[in-house]
């Protein structure tokens, strides 16, 4: 048996027995992770009691190569997230954050870098006023799916590599393109959806993301919720909740 030091985010929480619980780690230097909390659940046990979704820590855990699961010893909480559990948008974006992780990444397959812009996005949803957490989400968004390898296409039209600039006439983003396409491509891809042209510079220059209005936020959220379910091939439960925040 040996035992690791790392920092991690939960990104997943199951009940075990009266006292102990399941949990799904994403960590800086092992990757996602599973444990085992015994007496977690007990409000006088070593972790002070449940581990919830989104709080951060250091965390002491054993694991054995031949076995799935692990057995956390030692958790020093470094971030609750006290301030994101008082925002209901905050807080279903926190879990959106936790699902995208879940189903992104895999088994003992660390991504630093992600989990950086992972912890710096729970942290500014934390403390960041309403009209900067759905930004912020986006840009996040684009962090998970570069580092993942999955990143649209938006610099230019996906299917003829025609640059993008202020001459497009039209916008569209299709889903099968992995990308923006153009006024003269769009008719190949029968699931493209026309984007207004503030949008598509939004998704062509994230940064342009904080400036945006809320109009323009809400149908590049929405465009990019129905591009990551494409991704995945499968719907995330915390998606709906999130469009119906932003309406």
């Amino acid at each position: 048996m040996t035992l690791k030091k790392d920092k991690g985010i939960c990104i997943r929480t199951t009940d075990y027995s009266e006292s102990s619980q399941i949990l799904n780690f994403f960590t800086r230097d092992n990757g996602k992770i599973g444990v085992i909390a015994k007496g977690s659940r007990r409000p006088k046990s070593s972790f002070l009691g449940a581990i919830e979704i989104c709080t951060i820590g250091d965390m002491v855990f054993s694991h054995r190569d031949n076995e799935k699961l692990g057995t956390l010893t030692e958790f020093n909480p470094t971030f609750l997230g006290l301030d994101i559990r008082k925002k209901l948008l905050a807080l279903n974006c926190a879990y959106f954050a936790a699902e995208m992780l879940n189903l992104f990444t895999k088994e003992l397959d660390p991504h630093p870098v992600l989990f950086d812009e992972a912890e710096s996005f729970l942290q500014k949803l934390d403390q960041s006023p309403p009209d900067k957490i759905v930004p912020f989400l986006i840009q996040f968004e684009f962090a998970i799916l570069e580092q993942t390898g999955s990143q649209p296409l938006c610099d230019g039209c996906a299917n003829c590599k025609r640059k993008f600039d202020a001459g497009w006439k039209q916008y569209f983003f299709s889903f099968s393109a992995a990308g923006l396409v153009c006024r003269d491509c769009e008719s190949v891809f029968v699931d493209k959806k026309m984007i207004t042209p503030e949008g598509a510079a939004c998704l062509n220059q994230p940064e342009k993301i904080l400036n945006a209005k809320p109009s323009v936020l809400a149908d590049v959220e929405k465009i990019l919720i129905e591009y990551i379910t494409n991704v995945l091939e499968r719907p995330l439960k915390t998606a709906p909740m999130i469009l119906k925040l932003i309406k």
